[in-house]
Order: structure tokens, then sequence, then C-alpha cells
């Protein structure tokens, strides 16, 4: 197989798409598997979990089956009741809709399918923080 190893043109293609998009009047970042930076943001997205298998189904040419994990954060500080899902809700959507189609720039890379899927929410809630994650798996065909 002499096609390139697709990961940092999908993650090019994600940070373009989302970075910097504002929901509900708050700024949501994209970061690349972790935070980076003096302050934590109280929304963001991690670009977590790739993997990549080759799909030699087709004898003429062999195609790339990848995914990628979108981390969706809110975060609420104080105790009690602070905060809700429904940012966190409204992220997820925006993301969805700006990664549903996906083009890989000048990679020489094509995705020929793409599905987006949406495992279980998460929560968490400590004495100091609500913290509500909602997760968006991206699985491309490329060629």
């Amino acid at each position: 197989m002499n096609k390139i190893l697709p990961d940092e043109h999908i993650r090019t293609a994600i940070y373009n798409a989302i970075d910097g998009i504002v929901v509900d009047g708050k700024t949501v970042n994209c970061y690349d598997t972790n935070v980076t930076g003096g302050t934590i943001p109280n929304q963001y997205v991690i670009m977590s979990t790739q993997s990549n298998e080759v799909d030699k189904a087709n004898k003429c040419e062999y195609f790339w089956d990848s995914d990628i994990l979108l981390d969706i954060v809110t975060i609420y500080q104080n105790t009690g009741n602070t905060g809700s899902r429904l940012l966190a809700d409204r992220i997820a959507n925006k993301v969805r809709e700006l990664t549903n189609v996906l083009t890989l720039g000048t990679s020489g890379l094509t995705v020929i399918y793409q599905k987006q899927s949406f495992p279980n929410d998460l929560s968490l809630q400590t004495e100091n923080q609500n913290v509500f994650r909602k997760f968006i798996r991206i699985s491309l065909k490329i060629k």
C-alpha cells in the first residue's frame, strides 16, 4: 500500500471546520489530544483516539477505514445544580453539522464514505465542578 496514513489530514480537516465556533455566545476551541495553554476553558472539543485499518476488499486498490473520536466538554464551576447538558448538546449538534462532509485537502486522499455515530454521554459532579461530555465518532472510508 503506497498511500499515506490519513491521520494528520483528518485532524486538519476537523480542526479547520470547527476551531473557534461560537455556540450560545461562547467560543469553542478544538484541541489535539489535550487542552493547551495556561487556562482550561469551560467548553472545548478534543480530537481524541484515532485508528486506521487497511481495507483490502478491492484487489485493484486498497482503502483506509479510519475513525476519530471527538470529545465535547463543558465545565461549570461551583457546587450544586449548576449548568446542564444543553450547551454540550448544542456544541455537539454544531460540530456534527460542520464535520458531516469532510475533505482531506491536498493530501491526495479522497473520502468516499463517511458516517457519524454518537457514543454514550458522560457526566461528572465534584465538589467544585459539573462536567458534561458528549462524543462524536467519525468513521471514514478513504481512497
